[in-house]
């Protein structure tokens, strides 16, 4: 839902309302209010103290020790009041998570900036106040921590802010956003009043807020409190004051502040000046910055980021003789030549309209006419660019390059490769990084070594993963345990269990102890009760305290040996922190629903859901993944409908699907994707990799259901607006061969044009096998005079072919005899 103009009015008056009619902050009376209760204060930091895992705080709930503060803050209330409280509807049941509040949805990268997701501020905090608001509500966690206000520290302070504002971007409801816009801005002046800096980091998203919302009054109203609490942030609330400006269109406002701008005399620019400029790099202000970039010395320009801004717009635009012109003169100064490379790295991967090559070539043609050689971070860039781009060939070329040029790769470069390799599943690529990590010119850390070392396992290259181990000396590093368990899970993987438990061996006599990573391995790969035992009898001895993980081995372990009553009995254990009992729960259901013992495993559930308890998305998807072949497809859409991220949703949605193409109960799929339209339309979404699978699964079940193929082809067509893979147009090619379906066959024949997707030479070998199943003989003599016949499998295919599926060799079943 975007919110009309008229509710932006709406919401703008209110809030203004609300501004003006607030006197002394509800924070400041609090804390008159509530002088005596220095104690508690003291609870709160006794809460939050530290994160020793051996401190008491941490062998208990997050829940119990909110119950613990909140007993503390209303001791002197009544029972009634307390129950009161306690019993208030937790945040998820008042309102729905959606975004629909805003004129436009917040892009990815300003949602990573929220200010209680930095690592800058205690992400323990944000927990705390998170939690409480959905356990107590909002009102009541606001009530709590406002009783002890006069003790709250900036981090307290930018946690709450924080938990306001996510709670009112998520909200539908205008008037629930406001609350808690309104409290975020009492926070803000209580900030203020007793003396404390307000970091862009909880600023910044706020105003972002009110500038989505079109909210002029109320953005000055925020503005003017973060100037008189930190007066220092002039020159940056100018950078969104812009932003402002830009987002309402106004543009006599634009042109007054553009008018500041003025570089003419040769002097630098202000700082503000420059966070102008900023802001119309941000927002591609064309025609303004046109004009500005004429007069502005680049050369004097203080404020990195903006030049890199200016050349991220020059390279969206591909403008070309502008940006040279700048370089030339950036290369001619004395300051400026310094960030020349960066820059072109910058321009030359920010083109919409070039590929990875293309862009390549740009950044060496740059370079050569300026006579600039490229530096240690423009390879960095690029070699990121391309790895992001999924190329990763095309990034090992740049590295090797790099190295050419004498420069060090870095481990930064090194993760970059490695996780694209791990993205993109190219495992044939490790030993071209195995090569690269053995040189002298690199310098890696302990987590590339580890990733390195399960890449290899992944392609089952054991010897390059101990060769890894070996090299760690050659660059003054140690093995550790995460390097053994990616070699003892690979060893797992294939069933060699010998070789596992001789990695064990190894890790002892290379110095390097066991954890608890370690013993989670060794316990879920156990088939008999002695050896589960023995395990964690070893674990115990070894000093390893018991993880959640362990108690998850203990549940797949035990479910796979058959002894599913041990299993429920790892929850009763007195030792199982109750924090963990809701995914110790999940966790039995997937082993349960895994092993056979779906039902119990669906009655597990039923309870959990019936006592509110969260279950884990994966766990609702095993449930639908080893459901009985006799079930009820409408259990399944319910389990498929209690998940909530669309990601989820999404995996188990199209497990459903397929539990209903395999087991005859297709006859509701089409109404199924239809009643999900809207979901299954959302972007960001990998849809089509499931309808690959689906179509698999309609080419390989028998009876083959041509039909409902046809039918879904046309529903992702029509309805989805989706352009068909060839995987799915080969799988419905092939279900016609089952068939033996010429005339669905043609017209899926035709769906390769449609879909611009030329035919190849297993096209035409499917469509001839299609022709020659349906007895058209003439046809598929016709068409196999167009296939190459070079390759000496392509003739024995269609040798093949001619046996199994040609009408002619019924009438020699005679002579066999």
């Amino acid at each position: 839902m975007v919110v009309s103009k008229a509710n932006k009015s709406l919401l703008s008056s209110v809030f203004k309302s609300r501004i003006r009619n607030t006197g002394e902050s509800s924070i400041a009376s609090g804390i008159t209010r509530d002088r005596d209760i220095a104690g508690t204060s003291q609870a709160v930091k006794e809460l939050l103290r530290s994160n020793n895992p051996s401190s008491d705080l941490e062998d208990t709930s997050l829940q119990d020790r909110i119950s613990n503060l909140l007993h503390v803050t209303t001791s002197e209330k009544s029972s009634s009041e307390k129950n009161t409280i306690l019993k208030i509807p937790s945040f998820n049941n008042k309102i729905p998570y959606d975004i629909s509040l805003r004129s436009k949805e917040l892009s990815r990268e300003r949602k990573e900036k929220r200010v209680y997701k930095k690592n800058g501020f205690s992400r323990r905090f944000a927990k705390i106040f998170r939690d409480s608001a959905q356990k107590l509500g909002t009102e009541a966690m606001f009530g709590v921590f406002d009783r002890v206000a006069k003790e709250m520290s900036v981090t307290e302070y930018n946690a709450m802010i924080g938990v306001y504002l996510e709670h009112a971007e998520k909200s539908k409801d205008l008037d629930y956003a406001l609350e808690h816009i309104d409290k975020a801005f009492e926070l803000l002046k209580s900030m203020r009043d007793r003396g404390f800096l307000i970091e862009e980091r909880v600023y910044g998203p706020l105003l972002d807020y009110l500038i989505d919302m079109d909210m002029v009054e109320e953005f000055h109203s925020f503005k003017d409190v973060i100037r008189e609490a930190t007066p220092g942030s002039v020159e940056r609330v100018g950078y969104y004051e812009m932003l402002l400006w830009i987002q309402l269109g106004d543009g006599e406002k634009i042109e007054e502040l553009c008018g500041t701008i003025d570089g003419n005399d040769g002097e630098s620019l202000s700082i503000l000046q420059e966070n102008y400029l900023l802001a119309l790099c941000k927002k591609d202000q064309k025609d303004h910055l046109q004009t500005l970039l004429e007069s502005v010395d680049i050369t004097k320009v203080h404020l990195a980021v903006l030049l890199e801004n200016i050349f991220e717009y020059l390279g969206r635009f591909s403008l070309d003789s502008v940006a040279m012109k700048l370089l030339w003169k950036l290369r001619d100064s004395d300051e400026g030549v310094k960030n020349v490379s960066d820059l072109i790295s910058i321009y030359s991967t920010c083109s919409q309209n070039l590929t990875v090559e293309d862009s390549i070539l740009k950044f060496n043609k740059m370079h050569e006419e300026l006579n600039v050689m490229p530096s240690f971070t423009s390879y960095g860039q690029l070699i990121k660019y391309s790895c992001d781009s999924n190329e990763v060939v095309t990034a090992l070329d740049v590295v090797d390059k790099m190295g050419e040029a004498g420069l060090t790769i870095s481990a930064d470069i090194l993760h970059s490769l490695l996780h694209a390799i791990d993205e993109v599943l190219e495992f044939t690529l490790v030993r071209r990084i195995h090569s690269i990590m053995c040189t002298k010119s690199v310098k890696p850390n302990t987590e590339n070594f580890r990733s390195i070392t399960r890449l290899c396992t992944r392609i089952k290259y054991f010897e390059g993963a101990y060769n890894m181990l070996g090299n760690l000396k050659n660059f003054n590093l140690e093995p550790n345990s995460s390097m053994f368990n990616c070699i003892l899970a690979g060893y797992f993987r294939e069933k060699n269990v010998s070789s596992a438990l001789n990695v064990v061996q190894q890790m002892k006599e290379a110095g390097v102890k066991p954890d608890s990573i370690t013993f989670g391995y060794l316990i879920s790969n156990c088939n008999r009760e002695d050896d589960i035992t023995k395990y964690y009898e070893e674990m115990k001895q070894a000093g390893v305290q018991a993880t959640k993980r362990i108690y998850m081995s203990l549940i797949d372990a035990y479910a796979a040996s058959g002894q599913f009553e041990k299993a429920k009995q790892v929850l009763v254990d007195p030792d199982v922190p109750a924090r963990n009992q809701n995914e110790l729960k999940s966790a039995l259901i997937s082993a349960f629903a895994s092993h056979g013992k779906w039902a119990d495993a669906l009655s597990i559930y039923e309870e959990m859901k019936k006592a509110e308890c969260l279950v884990e998305p994966k766990s609702i998807i095993s449930l639908i993944e080893y459901s009985d072949s006799k079930g009820e497809l409408n259990t399944l859409v319910q389990l498929a409908d209690d998940l909530q991220d669309d990601n989820s949703w999404i995996d188990g949605f199209f497990r459903m699907i397929l539990f209903a193409v395999r087991n005859r109960k297709s006859s509701n799929i089409l109404d199924l994707l239809k009643g999900n339209k809207v979901r299954l339309s959302k972007k960001d979404i990998p849809v089509e990799s499931h309808f690959d699978e689906v179509f698999w699964a309609i080419a390989e079940t028998e009876p083959t259901k041509v039909k409902l193929g046809m039918d879904l082809l046309r529903f992702m067509k029509e309805e989805l607006g989706f352009v068909p893979s060839r995987k799915i147009l080969d799988f419905l090619l092939h279900a016609c061969v089952n068939a033996k379906d010429m005339q669905n066959g043609l017209l899926v024949w035709k769906e390769y044009r449609s879909a611009a997707l030329p035919c190849n030479v297993l096209s035409f070998l499917r469509m001839y096998q299609v022709l020659l199943a349906a007895g058209d003989s003439e046809g598929a003599k016709a068409l196999v005079s167009k296939i190459p016949k070079d390759d000496k499998d392509v003739q024995h295919i269609i040798e093949e072919s001619q046996i199994v599926y040609s009408q002619g060799p019924k009438k020699k079943t005679p002579k066999r005899k």
